[in-house]
């Protein structure tokens, strides 16, 4: 699993936005206007999660107009940058010291790298890992292939 803070998060929303707009955002913000969400507020605190897809959490700036981005866009920039991946995401606003809350966000990227194998495949890796002469592995291959067929 990795995690990503807030830099990293709007560092790769930056470089995705100016690769599918083919122009480069002049400034990315967070939002603080959540009216809808109100009722997500706790002891001034608003937290958003993957569940809260359409929610508004940034303006993107360019030279010529502004256009908000939504968590579902911020999921969609996550996921083309770690393709094959679960992710996690994460903002998190503090109004403990009035309308311009401190903004943060990160995000748990874990990544399915245990595929399941049919006992037919680990059958033909068990005899890769013999002709390779990998002892550890064939022993583990074996302890799975067994695991699948008992």
């Amino acid at each position: 699993m990795m995690r990503l803070d807030t830099q990293d998060i709007v560092n790769i929303t930056r470089k995705q936005i100016a690769a599918i707009f083919k122009i480069e955002p002049v400034e990315l913000r967070f939002v603080n206007d959540f009216q809808g969400e109100q009722y997500l507020l706790t002891n001034d605190k608003l937290h958003l999660s993957n569940q809260h897809y359409w929610a508004k959490v940034m303006d993107c700036v360019f030279d010529s107009h502004t256009r908000p981005v939504l968590m579902c866009e911020v999921l969609y920039f996550l996921r083309s940058e770690f393709l094959e991946s679960d992710i996690k995401l994460r903002f998190s606003y503090d109004f403990a010291e009035g309308a311009n809350g401190a903004a943060t966000a990160w995000a748990e990227v874990s990544f399915n790298d245990s595929p399941e194998l049919q006992p037919e495949e680990i059958a033909e890796l068990i005899d890769f890992a013999l002709s390779l002469q990998d002892k550890q592995w064939f022993e583990e291959l074996t302890a799975k292939y067994k695991q699948l067929t008992v």
